[in-house]
């Protein structure tokens, strides 16, 4: 009786403990994921090289807590397609990123910030994306992949170029004969008035500013929070000077949500962002940027610089009379 009853028990037995283990994981495995502070939706988690993305991060903060979102660098290997603006409701803020990946094979992706600032001092929050398997786009081994050049540009030749040289000169030299000839007639009739200099316009004392912070290498010299702090400064008085608006008094956050004053695109809003980001990380983080992350700020300042002095006077003009 003994034999029978343990061998009809067994079953049972193996059926009850494979339950029980079931359970106790699954609990564990609901339990992880409800008690994180940041809530991370990231898919697909297989993609062709080059394949879109999908992330979304939503912290609850309270009120009057600034929420300051992980720029570009910090998601690398992944790259950045599209960034949208962050979304408020209530206490849950929340982001949207579009990502991509460009090489083959399993991409552990690194642990992602979110920091939070509120009058009480600085909060940095952590989640990990996990890992990302990434396919070749053949999936033929025997296909070899052969690298797309750009049309070669030829270099004009002297022959080519004297005709334009010629003539360039002669527009020079006949402009600067005039304006000696009419100088001199209205010295010799005390015509010329005392020359005051006009004022520089924004964006060229914008881009003396940059390239002198870049010659006196702050960050090289290990003061980082000076650099990235100038850095912000000359972008909030250039945004202040060529839009006709407070900036150099705004916080970062109130600067962007007065991007309708001075947003001319995406981009320019993405660089904006990537920088005050970056120095407010520097600030109430005490975050160690890569020496490529300090050039990569510098850099985008004077991409933004130059992208939206075009159309100068227009622009001015209307800042002016509002």
């Amino acid at each position: 009786m003994t034999g029978r009853t343990s061998r009809r028990m067994t079953p049972l037995l193996r059926m009850v403990f494979g339950a029980a283990i079931f359970c106790l994981s699954f609990g564990l495995n609901v339990s992880a994921d409800a008690s994180g502070p940041v809530n991370l939706e990231f898919s697909p988690r297989k993609i062709t090289v080059g394949d879109p993305i999908d992330m979304r991060l939503t912290v609850n903060a309270p009120p009057g807590t600034r929420v300051v979102w992980p720029t570009g660098e910090q998601l690398a290997p992944a790259e950045v397609i599209r960034m949208d603006t962050s979304d408020t409701k209530g206490e849950r803020r929340s982001i949207r990123y579009v990502l991509s990946l460009f090489e083959p094979g399993k991409q552990d992706l690194p642990d992602i910030p979110v920091l939070l600032v509120s009058t009480e001092g600085a909060d940095t929050l952590w989640v990990n994306p996990g890992q990302v398997q990434v396919e070749s786009v053949s999936n033929n081994r025997d296909t070899a992949l052969v690298d797309i050049r750009p049309p070669v540009r030829l270099p004009w030749t002297l022959k080519e170029a004297l005709p334009y040289i010629i003539a360039g000169v002669i527009l020079i030299g006949g402009a600067v004969a005039a304006i000696i000839l009419v100088r001199r007639a209205k010295r010799k009739r005390g015509e010329i008035p005392e020359y005051v200099p006009p004022p520089l316009p924004p964006d060229v004392i914008a881009m003396r500013r940059l390239e002198d912070l870049r010659i006196r290498k702050l960050w090289q010299d290990g003061k980082i929070k000076e650099y990235h702090s100038e850095l912000t400064e000359i972008i909030k008085e250039y945004l202040g000077g060529r839009y006709g608006f407070n900036a150099p008094e705004m916080t970062s956050e109130e600067l962007l949500d007065a991007r309708d004053r001075w947003v001319q695109d995406d981009e320019g809003l993405s660089r904006i962002r990537r920088i005050l980001s970056t120095a407010d990380f520097v600030k109430f983080a005490k975050f160690k940027p890569s020496p490529h992350d300090h050039e990569k700020s510098l850099e985008t300042a004077f991409a933004f610089v130059e992208a939206t002095r075009s159309g100068r006077p227009a622009l001015m003009e209307g800042a002016k009379t509002s």
